[in-house]
């Protein structure tokens, strides 16, 4: 890394300690950001799994939200896992619960697409993000599928030919926790977005 990176989490509920470790291991600076006014003070910002409903609540609320879409559109690197690519995607597939997302991916996204809890798994998954496909750890945790990607969203990761980590400019999503393996190709690829 040319220089060293501040990344803010968004620390308003769910699995933000867990980021928190897998950033610093990388070398970035972290940030717990529960305030819109702190996201002038980061260079990029992870949204972690958690419950999108009470996201979306607690993060309209204060403003963060708004604030953190203004960052995105202006070019600042977002990455969100599980519930994270639930807000960041333009629409839920079937919902009725009070989830607001962002748009800032063309995805639909279906919560919980793969069951509760007691159906978690981890598997491998195909990314690349260079020339060369790489396989990753994927912990998948009432992980959401990816119904459908629009242009130019790409697709950067897939798992059973499903696809589990997209792009669109300097935004990632994924459906899977890169930040529960101590693989940190995936983490290390969103910190190279912000040089």
């Amino acid at each position: 890394m040319k220089q060293r990176i501040t990344a803010g989490i968004i620390a308003l509920q769910g699995d933000f300690a867990a980021h928190q470790q897998a950033l610093s291991r990388a070398g970035a600076r972290v940030q717990l950001i529960r305030h819109p006014e702190r996201l002038r003070t980061v260079d990029a910002a992870v949204i972690p799994g958690g419950e999108s409903t009470t996201m979306t609540l607690l993060g309209y609320e204060n403003g963060l939200w708004q604030a953190l879409k203004e960052r995105a559109l202006a070019g600042m690197p977002v990455m969100g896992t599980c519930a994270g690519i639930i807000m960041l995607a333009r629409k839920l597939a079937g919902e009725t619960a009070p989830v607001r997302p962002l748009g800032l991916l063309d995805i639909t996204v279906a919560r919980n697409a793969y069951g509760s809890q007691v159906h978690s798994f981890e598997d491998e998954v195909q990314v690349k993000l260079g020339s060369t496909p790489v396989t990753v750890p994927g912990v998948f945790i009432r992980a959401p599928a990816i119904t459908r990607v629009g242009e130019p969203t790409r697709v950067l990761g897939i798992w059973r030919d499903e696809p589990v980590m997209v792009q669109k400019g300097r935004v990632l999503g994924l459906t899977f926790h890169p930040e529960l393996t101590a693989n940190s190709y995936v983490i290390e690829y969103f910190l190279s977005l912000a040089e």
